[in-house]
């Protein structure tokens, strides 16, 4: 375990190298001060404001399969009337900003485009850094993104793939099936539609709003799940700590298992089998499919919403 008197060092020691980078920043452009907290410049450090835009398109046709692997880069993908594949990484930064920052490198594959970038390692950043990548695809593309610092998409029309380490996921306006994961980080689904839909967050929130496919597998360890207008047919929703709120659309189809370990479940305008506060069974249309909702630790309420 690391002492209290060498964490209060470490604070005094950054300190010190802010006050003087602070003047440093005051001072203008001239050399850097000298003495144990200097900052030398020819070891990485930008001390300037800068923007960097890299913009290609690649002729791919409508059924390209897009890779994306850029680690702490923020990806943006949006589907457009198009036959081609554009990709144009931006990185802005300001203020003092340690190492060096790898490209996005985008380059055409047998059958699309992958989009990489290698991992950076850590950087002190006193000011203001960001990165990102917006790829251009059309409607029917398969997009797999292995790692992203975070995942925006929408306009889909074809499987979306993303599986990154932090987040958040975002994905809107889509028809096709979704498989999306983060180790932190909420995932959000905004008009989704597909044959099968699965969510997996080990921390972070759930939080669906017209959503719909004939299996959904939503998973969090710790958060809470809110679906508004959910069509459900088979799958579940799942969180170890978390509240559950769930409106299930007119044209679901299921018989819903529903427990909690601590809590209690509330049903409003729904066809209760038979239940207790801690266990229920209801039943949505003709309850063609199996479906699951289930808290370890907080209450669940279940409620009669919109057809979509």
């Amino acid at each position: 375990m690391v002492s209290r008197t060498t964490l209060v060092g470490a604070l005094v020691v950054a300190e010190l190298a802010i006050i003087g980078m602070a003047a440093q920043a005051i001072a203008g452009d001239g050399p850097l001060p000298a003495g144990p907290f200097a900052f030398d410049r020819s070891a990485g450090w930008t001390h300037q404001g800068m923007s960097d835009v890299a913009d290609k398109s690649f002729v791919t046709g409508p059924l390209p399969h897009v890779v994306v692997d850029v680690n702490d880069v923020h990806v943006i993908v949006q589907a457009a009337s198009t036959l081609s594949v554009r990709v144009v990484s931006r990185t802005h930064k300001h203020g003092w900003v340690s190492g060096d920052l790898p490209p996005v490198v985008a380059v055409q594959t047998p059958d699309g485009v992958r989009v990489s970038a290698r991992p950076g390692g850590d950087h002190l950043v006193l000011g203001f850094l960001e990165r990102e990548v917006q790829i251009t695809v059309p409607p029917t593309a398969r997009v797999d993104v292995a790692s992203a610092e975070r995942v925006d998409a929408s306009g889909l029309r074809s499987k979306l793939v993303a599986h990154i380490v932090e987040g958040p996921i975002y994905v809107r306006d889509h028809r096709g099936d979704v498989d999306v994961s983060c180790a932190e980080g909420r995932i959000v689904l905004t008009d989704v539609q597909g044959t099968d839909i699965a969510a997996n967050t080990r921390d972070g929130r759930l939080l669906f709003t017209r959503v719909g496919a004939d299996r959904i597998d939503a998973v969090t360890n710790s958060g809470r799940i809110a679906a508004v207008d959910l069509r459900a047919l088979d799958g579940a929703l799942l969180t170890h700590d978390g509240r559950v709120s769930v409106s299930f659309t007119g044209d679901s189809d299921a018989i819903v298992n529903v427990r909690t370990g601590h809590g209690k479940i509330h049903t409003a305008g729904l066809s209760t089998v038979d239940g207790t506060d801690r266990q229920s069974t209801v039943r949505l249309g003709s309850g063609r499919g199996r479906f699951e909702v289930s808290s370890a630790d907080d209450s669940i309420t279940l409620t009669q919403g919109a057809s979509v």
